[in-house]
């Protein structure tokens, strides 16, 4: 009879431990659904974010790449500009000192003709001042006042038959005469009478004496001179001499 009784309850407790296990598995396995779901779900929106993240990790190495590379450009723009800019300071100042060089030959070579010239000058006015000496010392004051009346003729005369000064007596009607010495009154009307024939009409005619031209006369019309007097004859002795030598 305690076997009869015994085999229920054993039944019972295995219809219960059955249920229990048919529950924790259906409850289990619930929850383990809704878990995986979740992991899923997280392993899903991982993925997206680690999509994301790979989207905006790309999108920053490209940006940083491109960054770099305008870097580099400027980098090199600055570089060629520099460059540019020294070489046109180079050319700038290699000009600025071929100028100078100019320059300064320019004026050396200007200081060493004024100087030439002024050396010559003086050799030839201490040409003419020897030439004159030399001309007091062998005449007379009476002979040296002859000779310059005679050359005062003669260059009168081939003056006043040239043409080319008759055209500018036509042009310039005031006209300076300079002589050594003073003219005498015929000697004047000479003078006076041989610039109105060449002029064709009156004129002014100036008298002016210049001891320092020795001889002969200079005739000054307009703008222009004529130089027939003794010392500039003296001076282009001398240096038609020079070059001879």
């Amino acid at each position: 009879m305690a076997t009869t009784f015994i085999w229920p309850f054993i039944i019972l407790q295995c219809v219960t431990v059955v249920v229990i296990v048919l529950f924790l598995r259906m409850f289990l396995h619930r929850q383990l659904e809704i878990g995986m779901g979740r992991i899923k779900r997280m392993d899903k929106e991982n993925l997206e974010k680690e999509v994301e993240l790979n989207d905006r990790l790309e999108k920053l190495n490209e940006e940083y790449d491109m960054k770099i590379q305008n870097a580099e450009k400027q980098a090199d723009s600055l570089i060629n500009m520099a460059k540019e800019t020294a070489k046109k300071m180079r050319d700038s100042e290699r000009v600025k000192a071929k100028e100078e060089a100019k320059r300064i030959i320019a004026s050396a070579l200007q200081e060493k003709e004024k100087v030439l010239s002024e050396a010559t000058r003086m050799v030839n006015s201490k040409a003419v001042d020897f030439s004159i000496l030399i001309l007091e010392r062998v005449f007379s004051e009476d002979e040296l006042s002859g000779l310059r009346h005679r050359v005062t003729k003669e260059v009168t005369g081939v003056l006043f038959g040239s043409d080319n000064v008759g055209e500018l007596i036509r042009k310039n009607k005031d006209i300076e005469v300079v002589t050594a010495d003073k003219l005498t009154a015929p000697d004047r009307k000479y003078i006076l009478k041989m610039i109105e024939k060449q002029a064709k009409g009156k004129v002014n005619v100036k008298f002016v004496v210049d001891k320092s031209i020795l001889g002969g006369l200079i005739l000054k019309i307009g703008g222009s001179m004529i130089d027939g007097g003794i010392a500039y004859r003296v001076n282009k002795a001398v240096l038609e001499l020079r070059e001879e030598i």
